[in-house]
């Protein structure tokens, strides 16, 4: 009967750990990133009792003692339930949630590194990325060329800018209906708009000296916004195509190229030619030169940038039969630069019959960029987008996941720690083999059911209740066998 009372306490007090431990999940049943724990029970150890064992086969020498008599119950182990919680959707965007297995890296101020599935992050006044408890997330940060550094906490200056970068190419797909020559000259018929040119005037063409133009803003070299316009008209062909002059403009009365280009009887852009100025006199065709070619394309020279225009044909080699200069031309079509082998793009320049128009003109410089605002993506990749149109990854989050999740230590605050028994720590790239995906404007809920949790309540409050039967049904035993000793 003594055996009994002890037993029993054991019993009691193994079910009143194990209601700590269903409390402690119904607590948290609302805790953003909580993982549900179960405790499992033992028994603890036997004593056996000699003499209790049947005879076996009639042998009086063979008499074996089976019984062994129990000593309650003891608590074995308290395991966490890793498993996905649900999701609830947020209006901020570091409210981030992770859909697998995995968890978030944090470092504390002096440096150590916890895990949390709970991410609940926010910047603070410096820019790092925090939970409430001030632990600042991991991540690799990214330079602007893309290379991965080394992983760290997270830092994004709110005042982070895009650098500017000069135009460098101009892509000017057209369709050119232009039927009449308005701006001849009869010494330089391909030069026309050249000789027209008047840099002091404002325009420096008048409308009635060509048939067509297309404005365009291009970037110089410091990142400053230009405005560039394109003039077209027509000039005398003697291939059985047609032949249309071109000249490029600044805005503040600066010619920067001028040149031809060609198209067959069906309108198709066949080749082209193109100079660029070398002296201070524009009407002095002897100082336009052959532009350089880049790419296959002509190049021009704006306030210190460099820029290609390119209408859709990019030469193989480089200028065939090229003039000394523009004005060794004259009224010799054959003496005009040739690009000889071009390659076509897939929407080059036409000379279609009807009107002139624009098929998207697009240029690749643009100036300085703002921060503007930022997106993460499900790889972990924290991106900004800029004013200037511009994206560049700042950070990756990574994810970081353990050979024994039940190894982890709980910290309180929504933290693990590592330890010997959770094993190698591996750090890898959201949402690759076995790496959880990162979800914006999403939090991780607990993954506590509470049904589950309720009925183990009343479980636990059951097997309770029989131990404390079980100890005062021993106790009355006990009481009587003393009284029958006493009388």
């Amino acid at each position: 009967m003594n055996s009994a009372l002890y037993i029993g306490a054991t019993g009691m007090k193994a079910h009143a750990e194990g209601l700590n431990t269903v409390s402690n999940n119904l607590a948290n049943v609302s805790t953003v990133g909580f993982k549900q724990q179960s405790m499992l029970f033992s028994d603890i150890f036997y004593a056996g009792q000699g003499a209790m064992g049947n005879w076996w086969n009639a042998q009086e020498n063979s008499r074996v003692a089976l019984g062994q008599t129990g000593m309650g119950v003891q608590v074995d182990s308290v395991r966490t339930l890793f498993t996905q919680g649900g999701y609830e959707s947020s209006n901020t965007l570091t409210d981030l949630s992770l859909n697998g297995k995995g968890f978030f890296q944090v470092t504390d101020m002096e440096g150590n590194a916890f895990y949390t599935r709970a991410g609940d992050f926010r910047f603070d006044k410096q820019g790092f990325l925090k939970l409430p408890t001030g632990h600042v997330l991991t991540g690799y940060q990214v330079d602007a060329q893309g290379n991965k550094g080394g992983a760290g906490p997270i830092q994004v200056d709110p005042n982070i800018t895009s650098p500017a970068k000069g135009t460098s190419k101009i892509t000017m797909p057209l369709n050119l209906g232009l039927t009449e020559d308005r701006t001849s000259d009869a010494d330089n018929p391909y030069f026309g708009l050249l000789n027209a040119w008047d840099s002091a005037a404002e325009p420096p063409l008048s409308s009635s000296n060509y048939g067509y133009s297309e404005p365009l803003s291009v970037y110089d070299a410091d990142g400053a916004r230009k405005n560039v316009t394109v003039y077209f008209d027509g000039a005398p062909d003697t291939t059985g195509g047609k032949t249309i002059e071109f000249l490029v403009g600044g805005q503040d009365g600066e010619a920067l190229m001028t040149g031809t280009l060609h198209f067959d009887s069906s309108g198709q852009l066949v080749d082209m030619s193109a100079f660029t100025p070398t002296g201070d006199n524009v009407h002095d065709l002897s100082t336009w030169k052959p532009a350089s070619l880049e790419g296959g394309v002509p190049q021009f020279s704006y306030n210190g940038q460099t820029m290609g225009l390119d209408f859709g044909i990019q030469a193989q080699g480089g200028w065939q039969n090229a003039p000394a200069s523009a004005a060794d031309v004259t009224t010799d079509q054959s003496l005009l630069s040739s690009m000889g082998t071009v390659v076509r793009s897939g929407d080059p320049t036409t000379a279609y019959k009807g009107s002139s128009s624009s098929k998207g003109s697009i240029q690749d410089g643009y100036g300085e960029g703002t921060l503007s605002y930022m997106d993460i993506t499900t790889d972990g990749k924290i991106v900004a987008k800029f004013s200037n149109g511009q994206t560049q990854t700042l950070y990756e989050i990574p994810v970081c996941r353990f050979t024994s999740e039940d190894g982890l230590h709980r910290e309180g605050n929504n933290l693990f720690s590592a330890t010997a028994e959770s094993g190698t720590m591996e750090m890898g790239t959201a949402g690759t083999e076995n790496y959880a995906n990162v979800h914006a404007y999403s939090l991780e809920l607990s993954n506590v059911d509470m049904a589950r949790e309720m009925v183990n309540m009343i479980i636990t409050q059951r097997g309770f209740q029989s131990n404390s039967k079980a100890i005062t049904t021993a106790d009355t035993m006990l009481q009587r066998a003393i009284e029958l000793k006493r009388a």
